[in-house]
């Protein structure tokens, strides 16, 4: 028999025994411990040779009534020298083998504590500053270009946060702490950059500059920073302040490429709620870009290019919403900061050269990733993704399927909803961590009875809706069948039925003999069918309103009311960009072709001969837009929507 108190002391064991597990990149497990605040005091000899003698005191507040409890943190590849609590050394035992994506270490602090109790743990280490390793190395820290920096995550590592390749810390997202630092380079040639305010200096007499950083807002681990070099400053001005660090050679092109940096900041805040930290810095890094909390790292080739419009820029600027201010709660929900800066960048272009631009920006994603990424990667989630090659730690998925699904769901919601959506999603939980979850009960509220739907077929689902457009023509109009088939070739993949397929086609005005052209959006049903009668279709996933994620494999046109004719003409595939190939069946007489526009001007044209069944027109030279494909034969005349596009 289970006595009440056996009860009770079993469910003690249990969570001893799960509050002895660390968390995992990709799993989070609660702590006895909270890290509030680091404060880092780090000398750097000689930067370039990665040397670092350091002390970084983490003051930490308990979680409960405990004894003896451990003090858990992360580092790789240097040296700990000593551990110091209340001006005692204490002892440390090293978990796990260098492999392992949760090796760490372990300090007891002995003695009672309780939840209104803190303790200040100072490590003492040196050693050589090392990264993730491997044949492209990226997170972690590095010196090239004559520059020292660290990039907070890497692209292969176990970890994925990198942060712990520079400084002792408990290096997941789930604990987020302030962060203060002063940081020391040999002479007073050198800028130090890192988050917060300050980059105040203090001389010392033995001609070493240290610099003061301090950042009070919390911040994940993976989003702390430096990088020092012989930098000259640039201020930009804002109503907050931006600054660039840059190299002098670079100072020139660089102080182009990020003049517009103060109008992204003035959109974002618009969109999404006030920019939540205190500085927009900005660095330029040989490696690559990263979102660092008020220090983001930008591409050296992208500072170098001169673009105003500085798309990876604006990227970088949207994770300080989502990523820095709301952070994943692990690694497993990445999706909720690459998806949210990549859509972004479309927003961002949509602000500065408007709304066609911004479809053009999404379809163009939408196109990456079913012809490149997806190929390349293999065909998964957005959330829990693999993260073995060919795929990895931040996957193009996450990235171009993500952004495109983001403008989805705007397109369901309408843009005030959306964005007031977007704005509460931040006040609830400014300085905090998300799941997929947290966003969920955000959509909610403005998707009603589609959220379920969006989120399992967008979100947890694989694959994106492959249409078949069937057009049967009567004298009465031509009635369309927009059918969904990928379940016959992928039967893991979901029928999509939360699809904002944006449709234009032609229709008589009620009791009149004028036409209307009608840009809509309509919803496939619950077999994933779209139908309608039209007098003519124009175009499928194009017009004004939204571009989805979605692959159009053949368009086809088949007369209803002259059965001795037999003839069904195909037009693949939709979009077209190069070419677009015409297949026909049952009358192959000879036939005209045109490419006309819905102006009705005729922009291409060609000739089925006597018994050809294909023909393949070149598109290459055409605008991206929407055309009609005109096919006139002496007993047959079809008219197929064509859409062609182009990249961003």
């Amino acid at each position: 028999m289970i006595t009440p108190r056996t009860l009770i002391i079993c469910v003690i064991l249990l969570c001893q025994a799960v509050s002895a597990q660390i968390s995992r990149p990709t799993l989070y497990r609660p702590q006895v411990f909270d890290v509030e605040h680091y404060d880092v005091r780090i000398n750097f000899p000689e930067p370039s040779t990665r040397r670092v003698e350091g002390r970084v005191d983490s003051r930490i507040r308990w979680q409960g009534a405990l004894r003896d409890p451990e003090y858990r943190f992360h580092l790789r590849g240097l040296t700990i020298d000593s551990i110091v609590i209340d001006g005692r050394q204490y002892p440390w035992k090293t978990y796990g083998v260098p492999a392992d994506d949760s090796m760490h270490h372990r300090v007891v602090v002995t003695g009672d504590h309780d939840s209104a109790s803190a303790t200040t743990v100072s490590i003492y280490y040196r050693g050589t500053m090392t990264n993730e390793g491997g044949t492209s190395p990226w997170g972690g820290v590095h010196y090239d270009d004559s520059v020292l920096y660290a990039l907070g995550v890497g692209f292969a590592n176990a970890s994925v946060s990198a942060t712990q390749h520079w400084m002792p810390c408990y290096d997941h997202p789930s604990d987020k702490a302030t962060f203060s630092a002063r940081f020391t380079v040999p002479d007073s040639t050198w800028l130090v950059a890192s988050n917060g305010l300050g980059g105040a200096r203090e001389k010392g007499s033995d001609g070493v500059v240290t610099y003061i950083w301090s950042e009070q807002k919390p911040v994940a681990t993976y989003l702390l920073t430096f990088a020092a070099a012989r930098f000259r400053l640039l201020t930009l001005s804002g109503r907050v302040p931006h600054v660039v660090y840059t190299l002098r050679r670079d100072s020139a092109v660089s102080s182009r490429s990020y003049r517009l940096i103060p109008q992204m900041t003035d959109v974002y805040s618009s969109l999404y709620g006030e920019y939540p930290f205190d500085k927009v810095g900005y660095y330029n890094s040989l490696k690559g870009s990263m979102e660092h909390q008020g220090m983001i790292a930008l591409a050296l080739s992208e500072a170098r290019r001169g673009d105003t419009a500085n798309v990876t820029a604006a990227h970088e600027l949207a994770h300080q919403w989502f990523g820095d201010c709301l952070s994943p709660r692990d690694f497993r929900y990445a999706w909720l900061t690459e998806s949210f800066a990549t859509y972004s960048e479309c927003s961002w272009l949509e602000s500065l050269r408007g709304w066609n631009i911004y479809l053009s920006a999404v379809q163009s994603k939408a196109k990456s990733y079913m012809t490149q990424i997806a190929p390349n990667e293999g065909v998964f989630a957005l959330e829990d993704f693999p993260r073995t090659a060919p795929s990895s730690n931040y996957p193009g998925t996450i990235y171009a399927k993500g952004a495109v699904v983001l403008a989805m769901a705007r397109a369901i919601v309408g843009d005030s909803a959306f964005y007031a959506m977007l704005q509460q999603y931040v006040a609830d939980h400014a300085y905090g961590t998300v799941t997929t979850d947290d966003f969920r009960r955000a959509a909610q509220r403005v998707m009603g009875e589609r959220t379920e739907a969006f989120f399992a077929e967008w979100v947890t689902g694989i694959g994106w809706p492959k249409l078949q457009i069937d057009q049967v023509v009567s004298q009465m109009g031509v009635s369309v069948a927009i059918s969904q088939i990928q379940r016959q070739t992928n039967p893991t993949w979901p029928v999509f039925t939360a699809l904002p397929v944006n449709v234009v086609y032609v229709q008589r005005r009620e009791g009149s003999a004028a036409m209307d052209t009608v840009d809509t959006i309509l919803y496939p049903d619950a077999e994933g069918n779209i139908r309608l009668t039209c007098q003519q279709l124009l175009g499928v996933n194009t017009g004004r309103r939204s571009r989805c994620l979605l692959e159009i494999v053949r368009t086809t046109d088949t007369p209803e009311d002259d059965a001795s004719v037999g003839q069904t003409i195909e037009l693949m595939p939709q979009p077209a960009s190069e070419s677009v190939t015409i297949r026909r069946t049952g009358d192959v007489s000879s036939a005209d072709v045109q490419i006309v526009t819905l102006r009705g001007d005729v922009v291409g044209s060609s000739a089925f001969e006597q018994g050809a069944q294909e023909l393949v027109l070149d598109v290459a030279s055409l605008p991206a837009g929407t055309y009609s494909v005109l096919v006139r034969a002496a007993r047959r005349q079809a008219r197929l929507p064509l859409m062609i596009t182009r990249g961003e």
